[in-house]
């Protein structure tokens, strides 16, 4: 049967499974990081180097209140890991430091309801320094710096800072695996949706793709399954001059619909494909939303009195070449009016604002702008081995999300040099809570004295001493084990993330610190 029990001082214990975690994870801050090795069950002890595995794997501390504190910890560090697959290690050093001094505060007789309004001022002074001082990725150099900082892997680096300058923030970012051992690229103008034709006897033989050129084209919410239904679209087809092939897109396309634009197409009649998109439900009616409203098409429904079987010309949309393959179909310089388009570019962009954390409806919409804006860049990742493949997808969509990050929030001089530049910004916000600001200020070290720490062979204390003395965008290059200037050294990191992780930490710090009762079963 199980037991709960109360403990109504779970601080010191609590502290210590934050420390723990805490520590686990700045082991592996920056890119001379340590190695942990996690014992589970009973079976082979596994290497762990990133926080963000640290954080799903190690799952338990010895202690109840202890294994609390380090959930709080976990909990963090997942979630900078899930909305940037970065940070996590950050986060860990900075709650760390931040539970430190404010148990040493606690303990000495301050308020811990006074010491979270004087953290949460502080953070808000930092973060408001750290946007100030961001400067736009406006280069392609700035994107490569960006990259290799974050995932040390110069070809990729080089490649995706091509992709990012050359399609913005506006564009969609897709990692593909590589049958060939090495990195490429491609690029599409237009938006790409998964997708099969309704029936393969309307696509080439051997399997390869069906290129239209300036296709009419046609959208359809309903299930198109009687003839009636298409012969208006077909008529009019048949009836221009250019005798133009035709593309129609609907929820659905069977029966004897199918069977007459089967027969026409093999016949020569005209050519004609029909594509069914593969999402489903709501998801599939903003597809087919989006593809009217790029080739500038009207979206026939019974529903809404557009039956498909009352098609007019205006009815039908145009674009410059589409292209069915055997799992996607891809739009090419619609038709559609670019003012209409930017104004739903716009509601979706306002739409995932108003989204917190990423999750897959935030994907969806950032692929459906990505879409409608009109680029997609595919990263075609390759290797001699599954392993290594699967290790350069993951830092691929690391560098991905970082340089989306930066694009939308500008760069900083990484080495531990932002959170310094920005201890005077806090220090002068101390009115107002002074113990709890200073925590901040003081925690803002604890990222470049763990950065060396790790590195190793000089002592984080002198470099600190040396840094603040300089001033500027000094910072310690970890791989040289050199003080100096970021920018020179090429070493840059995320304003949005620096943030983020500041933030994440406070939060889990405070939580940690106002916690007066735990509850546990045995």
């Amino acid at each position: 049967m199980t037991k709960t029990r109360l403990n109504f001082a779970p601080h010191e214990p609590l502290a210590r499974g934050f420390s723990q975690m805490g520590c686990l994870m700045s082991t592996v801050l920056g890119p001379q990081q340590g190695v942990i090795w996690n014992a589970v069950g009973t079976g082979k002890p596994e290497s762990l180097t990133d926080a963000g595995v640290i954080a799903r794997r190690v799952t338990e501390v010895a202690g109840d209140c202890e294994n609390i504190g380090a959930m709080i910890v976990r909990q963090g560090a997942m979630t900078m890991h899930e909305r940037f697959l970065d940070g996590a290690s950050l986060t860990g050093t900075l709650a760390a430091a931040l539970l430190e001094g404010a148990g040493k505060l606690i303990a000495a007789g301050q308020n811990a309801m006074l010491l979270r309004r004087g953290i949460e001022h502080g953070v808000k002074a930092a973060c408001a320094k750290l946007r100030a001082d961001a400067f736009p990725a406006d280069t392609q150099k700035i994107l490569e710096h960006v990259a290799h900082t974050a995932i040390r892997d110069p070809e990729l680096a080089a490649v995706l800072s091509e992709m990012f300058d050359l399609l913005g923030s506006t564009g969609a970012y897709v990692v593909e695996e590589y049958a060939a051992p090495l990195i490429d690229r491609a690029y599409v103008e237009g938006g790409r949706w998964s997708a099969r034709p309704f029936s393969r006897d309307l696509m080439p033989p051997g399997g390869a793709d069906l290129t239209l050129e300036n296709p009419l084209i046609f959208v359809s919410d309903d299930k198109i399954e009687r003839v009636d239904q298409i012969r208006a679209v077909i008529e009019i087809a048949v009836q221009m001059p250019e005798k133009p092939p035709l593309v129609i897109f609907a929820r659905d396309l069977s029966g004897e619909a199918l069977k007459v634009l089967t027969i026409n197409h093999m016949r020569g009649a005209f050519t004609a494909a029909g594509v069914l998109l593969l999402s489903s439900g709501d998801a599939l009616r903003e597809d087919l939303e989006d593809v009217s409203l790029i080739t500038g098409s009207t979206l026939a429904s019974q529903a809404t009195g557009t039956a498909p079987q009352g098609a007019r010309p205006a009815w039908l949309g145009r674009a410059r070449q589409v292209i069915v393959g055997r799992d996607t179909v891809t739009i090419i310089s619609g038709a559609g009016e670019r003012a209409v388009t930017a104004r739903r570019v716009s509601e979706l962009r306002t739409r995932i604002r108003g989204i917190r954390e990423p999750n897959d409806q935030w994907e969806r919409l950032r692929l459906r702008v990505a879409r409608l804006s009109g680029g997609l860049g595919i990263l075609k990742v390759g290797a001699l081995t599954f392993q290594e493949r699967d290790l350069k997808k993951a830092l691929a969509k690391k560098a991905v999300r970082m340089l989306e990050t930066v694009l939308e929030g500008g760069v900083l001089p990484g080495g531990g040099s932002a959170y310094l530049n920005a201890i005077p910004a806090v220090e002068a916000a101390r009115d107002e809570g002074d113990a709890g600001v200073m925590l901040v200020a003081r925690a803002l070290r604890a990222p470049l004295l763990q950065l060396v720490h790790n590195h190793g062979g000089v002592t984080p204390s002198v470099v600190l001493h040396d840094i603040l003395q300089m001033g500027g965008d000094a910072g310690f290059d970890v791989t040289t084990g050199k003080i100096g200037s970021m920018r020179e050294a090429r070493i840059l990191d995320s304003a949005p993330i620096l943030c983020a992780a500041l933030e994440t930490a406070a939060s889990a710090a405070i939580m940690a610190m106002t916690t007066d009762v735990v509850i546990a079963g045995n």
